[in-house]
């Protein structure tokens, strides 16, 4: 995979991809999406956070993510990167089969390629204020855009935090992709769209992280 840190090109094969879940710190917000699981049938987690372990071979800069049927859809996340001794942050999405998610969580999200940006930043350029940074994302469904997700990295978990956590469980963090955690949706329900979009917005730097992609339906040669 390449990728773009402040003007330099960086090449890199990830060995190991991770997704956290349930890792806000306000307990009212990570009730909600654990309410908003159980609205398609998702039990509530048996620990939090919850760590799920993924093929490395998921994540995928291009712009378009296939399915087969519209039911899945994405989720704004920030990632945290582990290259060669180094941690950087990147925007990706945790596009996940909402169906499959009501029988088993781990499996949704394994049957779904995983975009994140191009560009990152040094993790280091953001610790010292990472809760203020703002963390955005949009769906469009039918042509129209819809803000779909909105809020500050001060509600999730510190990335110290979260990877203390990780170790803990047994997880190896060297050279290691983390999604560490999604916000509750603004809608009253999933959107199943055509594009996905998201920012990652550094208030102090006045700078972006983006992705977009585009949900390409197959056709599902299983229904008459």
């Amino acid at each position: 995979m390449n990728f773009n840190v402040n003007g330099k090109e960086i090449s890199w094969e990830p060995q190991n991809f991770l997704i956290a879940g349930y890792t806000a710190k306000d307990q009212a917000a990570l009730k909600a999406h654990i309410e908003e699981l159980e609205k398609i049938g998702v039990a509530a987690p048996k620990a939090v956070p919850m760590i799920y372990q993924l093929s490395p071979e998921l994540l995928s800069t291009e712009k378009v993510v296939s399915t087969v049927r519209n039911d899945g859809s994405g989720e704004a996340e920030v990632v945290l990167l582990h290259i060669e001794g180094e941690w950087y942050v990147g925007i990706g999405s945790d596009h996940t089969d909402r169906v499959l998610e009501a029988t088993s969580v781990q499996k949704s999200k394994q049957v779904c390629a995983k975009p994140i940006s191009k560009e990152l930043w040094p993790l280091s350029s953001i610790e010292n204020h990472w809760d203020e940074v703002e963390l955005n994302s949009w769906y469009s469904v039918n042509g129209e855009e819809h803000l779909y997700q909105s809020g500050k990295l001060s509600a999730f978990l510190s990335p110290k935090e979260l990877l203390e956590i990780v170790e803990a469980r047994g997880y190896s963090a060297s050279e290691t992709a983390l999604f560490c955690g999604t916000l509750p949706i603004l809608s009253n329900e999933f959107l199943f769209g055509e594009e996905f979009r998201a920012e990652l917005y550094d208030t102090r730097n006045d700078r972006k992280l983006e992705l977009s992609y585009q949900t390409k339906i197959l056709i599902d040669s299983e229904v008459v």
